[in-house]
């Protein structure tokens, strides 16, 4: 009769072990801030007397802190964690010749550094590097000194000095050859991209025929045909004014700037205007008349303007 009630209590013991059991148990513990745990089980719980340890996530180490890495499950809770992680630097990225590493976010894991060479030198090799776990990827760049290939010849012209190559600034001067004419910049240099300046300048056949313009002479310059910047000087006839400038150059086959016109002047009533060579011919008239009295003035006075006759002169 006895039998019964043993075996429940049985029952009943396991059961509050069980129970027991279940509350002594800790969660997954998530550790802290850029750390991950070493156990990489998928387990959820862990019973109590479980030990976890932490390290320091990918690109991190641990400060000097010198905090435990491990935790315990004690009465359902975790120890605490005594691990610190900072982020591992990877030192100067190192000099660079004729150039520099440019930083500006750091040297530590995930920043990136940038070269920069000094004119007149090419970076060859990885412009940006990266902080890794590891230290900085990629090997470093170098800066050589730039180099231009010769530059382009021109028809009808040449450059010199020839050389296989030229330093950053060097320069070369473009020449015409026989009657051609250099137009554009004669000297170009080497620049810092490692490429001759442009545009290349040309050589063509500079001519400008005289220009025309009616009611005038020209006063200044050579006859035609006129060759490149050739300069020349008009001047309108009498009678005429001038609209436009009076000095010409050949440009590229024109004239600049383009040629002037005479015109006739115009008095009023709508007639050309002579009134200004008629008034200067009247007054050379009066001028002439003028002197030619003060000089018959001056005689008369030398020899006398004649006797007044008297009373007794010539008769009574």
């Amino acid at each position: 009769m006895w039998a019964t009630p043993s075996y429940s209590l049985i029952i009943l013991l396991i059961c509050l072990t069980k129970v027991v059991e279940i509350r002594a148990q800790c969660e997954r513990p998530l550790g802290g801030e850029n750390m991950v745990l070493t156990d990489e089980s998928g387990k959820n719980t862990f019973p109590e007397g479980s030990s976890l340890t932490f390290r320091c996530s990918t690109g991190y180490q641990p400060d000097q802190s010198g905090g435990s890495r491990s935790i315990t499950c004690t009465g359902q809770q975790w120890s605490k964690l005594g691990l610190q992680c900072k982020k591992k630097s990877c030192g100067s990225p190192g000099a660079l010749t004729h150039g520099r590493y440019l930083t500006p976010d750091g040297i530590l894991f995930g920043a990136i550094t940038t070269a920069e060479c000094d004119e007149g030198y090419l970076l060859v090799g990885p412009k940006t590097r990266s902080c890794l776990d590891n230290g900085w990827d990629q090997r470093a760049a170098v800066c050589e000194a730039v180099k231009c290939l010769p530059p382009p010849t021109i028809q009808n012209g040449n450059f010199d000095p020839s050389k296989d190559s030229y330093d950053y600034n060097e320069a070369v001067t473009y020449s015409c050859t026989g009657d051609y004419t250099l137009i554009g910049k004669e000297t170009i240099t080497c620049l810092a991209d490692g490429t001759f300046q442009q545009p290349l300048p040309q050589c063509l056949v500079i001519r400008c025929d005289g220009p025309r313009i009616d009611n005038a002479v020209r006063i200044e310059g050579k006859a035609p045909p006129y060759k490149y910047k050739d300069i020349v000087r008009y001047r309108c006839n009498d009678g005429y004014r001038m609209i436009g400038l009076a000095f010409l150059t050949c440009e590229v086959n024109e004239w600049n700037p383009s040629p002037p016109v005479c015109t006739a002047e115009i008095g009023e009533g709508g007639k050309t205007d002579h009134s200004r060579n008629i008034g200067i011919g009247i007054g050379v008239g009066i001028l002439v008349a003028l002197i030619a009295g003060i000089g018959v003035c001056y005689a008369k006075k030398r020899t006398g303007w004649g006797k007044v006759p008297t009373r007794n002169e010539g008769g009574a």
